[in-house]
């Protein structure tokens, strides 16, 4: 029943897998091809979604749009739209991220019958602007205005990211680092939410496998303030046309360990879909992101 989850939600806005910081919405990886990949993605360019891990990587994409719909464990959803756009060295990509629970049952007391019930939200929205030094390196940063509402309790404020990327210095290794969620959020309720800050770091590297296609390997590290260290990392097989297999692996979650995906590529659209078996009796997430050069 929903109401079982109000608790949940109060404590960690939504979801309760990432952190014990507030506004943890913002630790989920967004894209279905990074979390397939255990949510690596600070060295992956992948389209629009990668504003989300590292905003250097969004020089490296073409012109694109993603959209993406996420369902967690009890009735969490969320969404990703973003696109990017190019011109010279430059490229912006603007991006709205957000999760939601609706029809939450709010109750005083044992009762059958709720009072009420209500959503709890939270989303940001802002754009990614990243620049090319050079053939082989980029950096970035974004800006996004956030917000979190339960109830009748709301809380606004902003958030920065700023990243770098380097590619090809060795043919198919990619290096990034970025710095995330670092920014104000207003009180909220008695407090004020501390942000997920976070550093990430790591590399990517893909080989060709004769005519058979190519294999990509991730690992990246990621230190969130207030919480325990993560590392994480995947193998995605790419078939030569149309098809990828993904399996990825994170540590330092309670609730979620192996995830995995698939998928698929038609000309100038890519339809990924990520699976995750949480633990700790939580059910599935099921993550599908639909991207698109334009």
């Amino acid at each position: 029943m929903k109401y079982i989850f109000v608790a949940l939600i109060l404590l960690a806005s939504t979801v309760s897998v990432f952190a014990a910081t507030g506004l943890a919405f913002l630790e989920i990886p967004v894209g279905a091809r990074e979390s397939a990949l255990g949510g690596a993605g600070v060295a992956l360019i992948t389209g629009p979604t990668s504003a989300m891990h590292n905003p250097a990587a969004v020089a490296f994409t073409p012109r694109s749009i993603a959209l993406m719909h996420t369902k967690h464990f009890g009735d969490t959803k969320a969404q990703f739209v973003g696109f990017t756009v190019r011109r010279g060295r430059f490229a912006l990509s603007p991006h709205y991220w957000g999760t939601r629970v609706s029809d939450i049952e709010y109750r005083t007391a044992p009762t059958s019958t709720p009072i009420s019930t209500f959503d709890a939200l939270n989303w940001v929205v802002g754009s990614a602007l990243a620049m090319e030094l050079g053939k082989h390196v980029a950096v970035g940063v974004s800006a996004k205005y956030l917000y979190q509402k339960i109830h009748v309790e709301d809380a606004s404020g902003y958030t920065a990211d700023i990243g770098v990327l380097t590619r090809d210095f060795l043919k198919g290794l990619s290096v990034g680092l970025a710095v995330q969620h670092f920014g104000h959020v207003n009180e909220f309720v008695s407090e004020s939410p501390n942000l997920p800050t976070t550093l990430r770091g790591g590399a990517a590297y893909e080989h060709a496998i004769s005519k058979y296609g190519t294999l990509l390997v991730t690992a990246e590290a990621q230190a969130v303030k207030d919480n325990t260290p993560r590392f994480v990392g995947g193998l995605e097989y790419r078939a030569p046309d149309y098809l990828a297999l993904r399996a990825g692996y994170v540590s330092g979650l309670e609730a979620q360990n192996f995830s995995a995906g698939v998928g698929f590529f038609i000309k100038q659209y890519r339809l990924d879909y990520c699976f995750i078996p949480y633990r700790e009796n939580l059910g599935e997430g099921h993550r599908f992101s639909l991207t698109f050069d334009i």
